[in-house]
Protein backbone atom coordinates (compact mmCIF):
# COMPACT_ATOMS: atom_id res chain seq x y z
CA UNK A 1 0.00 0.00 0.00
CA UNK A 2 1.25 3.32 -0.60
CA UNK A 3 1.65 6.00 2.03
CA UNK A 4 -0.93 8.27 0.56
CA UNK A 5 -3.70 5.67 0.92
CA UNK A 6 -2.66 4.92 4.50
CA UNK A 7 -2.89 8.63 5.37
CA UNK A 8 -6.35 8.96 3.79
CA UNK A 9 -7.68 5.84 5.56
CA UNK A 10 -6.18 7.03 8.87
CA UNK A 11 -7.74 10.49 8.38
CA UNK A 12 -11.17 9.01 7.61
CA UNK A 13 -11.00 6.58 10.56
CA UNK A 14 -9.76 9.38 12.84
CA UNK A 15 -12.63 11.66 11.83
CA UNK A 16 -15.15 8.82 12.28
CA UNK A 17 -13.69 7.92 15.69
CA UNK A 18 -13.66 11.59 16.77
CA UNK A 19 -17.28 11.99 15.64
CA UNK A 20 -18.38 8.91 17.54
CA UNK A 21 -16.48 10.03 20.65
CA UNK A 22 -17.93 13.55 20.33
CA UNK A 23 -21.49 12.27 20.02
CA UNK A 24 -21.13 9.80 22.88
CA UNK A 25 -19.63 12.37 25.27
CA UNK A 26 -21.95 15.28 24.51
CA UNK A 27 -25.12 13.24 24.09
CA UNK A 28 -24.58 11.81 27.59
CA UNK A 29 -24.38 15.36 28.88
CA UNK A 30 -27.62 16.26 27.14
CA UNK A 31 -29.30 13.14 28.48
CA UNK A 32 -28.10 13.93 31.97
CA UNK A 33 -29.30 17.52 31.56
CA UNK A 34 -32.66 16.27 30.31
CA UNK A 35 -32.89 13.72 33.10
CA UNK A 36 -31.90 16.42 35.63
CA UNK A 37 -34.66 18.67 34.32
CA UNK A 38 -37.08 15.73 34.38
CA UNK A 39 -36.09 14.80 37.95
CA UNK A 40 -36.42 18.45 39.02
CA UNK A 41 -39.89 18.67 37.45
CA UNK A 42 -40.95 15.42 39.13
CA UNK A 43 -39.57 16.65 42.43
CA UNK A 44 -41.50 19.94 42.05
CA UNK A 45 -44.68 18.01 41.17
CA UNK A 46 -44.17 15.74 44.19
CA UNK A 47 -43.69 18.75 46.46
CA UNK A 48 -46.79 20.37 44.95
CA UNK A 49 -48.80 17.16 45.50
CA UNK A 50 -47.54 16.93 49.09
CA UNK A 51 -48.47 20.57 49.73
CA UNK A 52 -51.92 19.98 48.23
CA UNK A 53 -52.39 16.88 50.39
CA UNK A 54 -51.38 18.88 53.49
CA UNK A 55 -53.87 21.63 52.58
CA UNK A 56 -56.65 19.07 52.07
CA UNK A 57 -55.76 17.35 55.36
CA UNK A 58 -55.90 20.71 57.16
CA UNK A 59 -59.38 21.34 55.71
CA UNK A 60 -60.71 17.96 56.83
CA UNK A 61 -62.67 18.10 60.03
CA UNK A 62 -62.77 15.40 62.58
CA UNK A 63 -66.33 14.46 63.43
CA UNK A 64 -66.81 13.08 66.90
CA UNK A 65 -70.51 12.70 66.18
CA UNK A 66 -70.68 11.56 62.53
CA UNK A 67 -73.63 12.02 60.19
CA UNK A 68 -75.36 9.08 58.51
CA UNK A 69 -74.91 9.26 54.72
CA UNK A 70 -77.63 11.32 53.03
CA UNK A 71 -79.61 9.34 50.43
CA UNK A 72 -79.67 10.41 46.78
CA UNK A 73 -82.23 13.13 46.12
CA UNK A 74 -82.50 13.96 49.83
CA UNK A 75 -81.09 16.77 51.97
CA UNK A 76 -80.01 17.12 55.58
CA UNK A 77 -81.60 19.78 57.77
CA UNK A 78 -81.15 20.38 61.49
CA UNK A 79 -83.87 21.54 63.84
CA UNK A 80 -83.57 22.67 67.45
CA UNK A 81 -85.25 20.57 70.11
CA UNK A 82 -85.23 20.44 73.90
CA UNK A 83 -84.54 17.06 75.52
CA UNK A 84 -88.24 16.46 76.26
CA UNK A 85 -89.18 17.51 72.74
CA UNK A 86 -86.51 15.21 71.36
CA UNK A 87 -87.91 12.07 73.06
CA UNK A 88 -85.66 12.51 76.12
CA UNK A 89 -82.44 11.44 74.42
CA UNK A 90 -83.71 8.25 72.79
CA UNK A 91 -83.27 9.50 69.24
CA UNK A 92 -80.21 8.05 67.54
CA UNK A 93 -78.91 8.00 63.95
CA UNK A 94 -81.16 5.93 61.64
CA UNK A 95 -84.17 6.34 63.96
CA UNK A 96 -87.49 7.24 62.34
CA UNK A 97 -89.53 10.14 63.69
CA UNK A 98 -92.65 12.19 63.01
CA UNK A 99 -92.21 15.95 63.32
CA UNK A 100 -94.81 18.11 65.06
CA UNK A 101 -94.62 21.90 64.80
CA UNK A 102 -96.37 23.90 67.44
CA UNK A 103 -97.17 27.55 67.74
CA UNK A 104 -99.13 30.08 69.74
CA UNK A 105 -101.63 32.61 68.42
CA UNK A 106 -103.48 35.34 70.22
CA UNK A 107 -107.01 36.31 69.27
CA UNK A 108 -107.06 40.12 69.52
CA UNK A 109 -110.85 40.30 69.76
CA UNK A 110 -111.27 37.90 72.65
CA UNK A 111 -107.78 38.42 74.14
CA UNK A 112 -107.46 34.63 74.35
CA UNK A 113 -104.33 32.72 73.51
CA UNK A 114 -104.42 29.46 71.54
CA UNK A 115 -101.74 26.82 71.11
CA UNK A 116 -101.72 24.55 68.06
CA UNK A 117 -99.77 21.43 67.18
CA UNK A 118 -99.56 20.23 63.57
CA UNK A 119 -98.04 17.01 62.25
CA UNK A 120 -95.80 18.34 59.47
CA UNK A 121 -93.65 15.32 58.52
CA UNK A 122 -93.95 11.57 58.97
CA UNK A 123 -91.49 8.68 58.97
CA UNK A 124 -88.40 10.89 58.65
CA UNK A 125 -84.94 9.33 58.97
CA UNK A 126 -82.65 10.82 61.63
CA UNK A 127 -79.11 11.39 60.37
CA UNK A 128 -77.63 12.60 63.65
CA UNK A 129 -78.49 14.03 67.03
CA UNK A 130 -76.41 16.82 68.51
CA UNK A 131 -73.58 18.78 66.90
CA UNK A 132 -70.73 17.31 64.84
CA UNK A 133 -68.25 18.31 67.55
CA UNK A 134 -70.18 16.52 70.32
CA UNK A 135 -68.57 13.44 71.80
CA UNK A 136 -70.73 10.39 72.54
CA UNK A 137 -71.67 11.65 76.01
CA UNK A 138 -72.65 15.13 74.76
CA UNK A 139 -74.58 13.64 71.83
CA UNK A 140 -76.97 12.04 74.35
CA UNK A 141 -77.91 15.55 75.60
CA UNK A 142 -78.62 16.94 72.15
CA UNK A 143 -80.30 20.25 71.45
CA UNK A 144 -80.58 19.68 67.71
CA UNK A 145 -81.48 16.79 65.46
CA UNK A 146 -80.47 16.44 61.81
CA UNK A 147 -83.17 14.93 59.60
CA UNK A 148 -83.17 13.55 56.05
CA UNK A 149 -85.79 15.34 53.94
CA UNK A 150 -86.67 16.08 50.35
CA UNK A 151 -85.90 19.61 49.15
CA UNK A 152 -89.63 20.46 49.36
CA UNK A 153 -89.88 19.14 52.92
CA UNK A 154 -86.71 21.04 53.85
CA UNK A 155 -88.17 24.34 52.64
CA UNK A 156 -91.43 23.69 54.50
CA UNK A 157 -89.56 22.71 57.67
CA UNK A 158 -87.31 25.77 57.58
CA UNK A 159 -90.35 28.00 57.17
CA UNK A 160 -92.13 26.21 60.02
CA UNK A 161 -89.03 26.74 62.18
CA UNK A 162 -89.39 30.51 61.71
CA UNK A 163 -93.17 30.65 62.05
CA UNK A 164 -93.69 28.23 64.92
CA UNK A 165 -92.56 28.11 68.55
CA UNK A 166 -90.69 24.86 68.13
CA UNK A 167 -90.87 21.17 67.28
CA UNK A 168 -91.67 17.95 69.00
CA UNK A 169 -90.44 14.64 67.65
CA UNK A 170 -92.31 11.37 67.97
CA UNK A 171 -90.12 8.29 67.78
CA UNK A 172 -91.52 5.56 65.54
CA UNK A 173 -90.84 1.92 64.99
CA UNK A 174 -88.39 1.78 62.05
CA UNK A 175 -90.51 -0.94 60.44
CA UNK A 176 -93.77 1.05 60.68
CA UNK A 177 -94.52 2.38 57.17
CA UNK A 178 -97.91 3.90 58.11
CA UNK A 179 -98.31 7.41 56.70
CA UNK A 180 -101.13 9.74 55.75
CA UNK A 181 -101.66 11.79 58.85
CA UNK A 182 -99.66 14.88 57.77
CA UNK A 183 -101.70 17.99 58.46
CA UNK A 184 -103.32 16.51 61.57
CA UNK A 185 -103.89 19.52 63.82
CA UNK A 186 -104.97 20.04 67.40
CA UNK A 187 -105.68 23.50 68.87
CA UNK A 188 -106.61 24.45 72.41
CA UNK A 189 -106.96 27.55 74.47
CA UNK A 190 -104.07 28.38 76.79
CA UNK A 191 -105.46 28.75 80.28
CA UNK A 192 -103.42 31.00 82.52
CA UNK A 193 -103.57 31.02 86.28
CA UNK A 194 -105.77 33.75 87.68
CA UNK A 195 -108.12 33.80 84.67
Amino acid sequence: MNTKKIWIISLILGIAFAGIAYLSIFSKGKVSEASTVEVTQKSDEKKSDEEQAKKEEALKREFNNPLVVVSNGKRAISINVDPAQGVSGYIAPNSKVDVIAYGTKKDDKTKKEYRSAVLVLENVKVLSSGKSSDNKEEALHYESVTLEVTPKEGVMLSLAAKDKDGFYLMLRNTEDPDKGKVGLKQTREVIKEGD
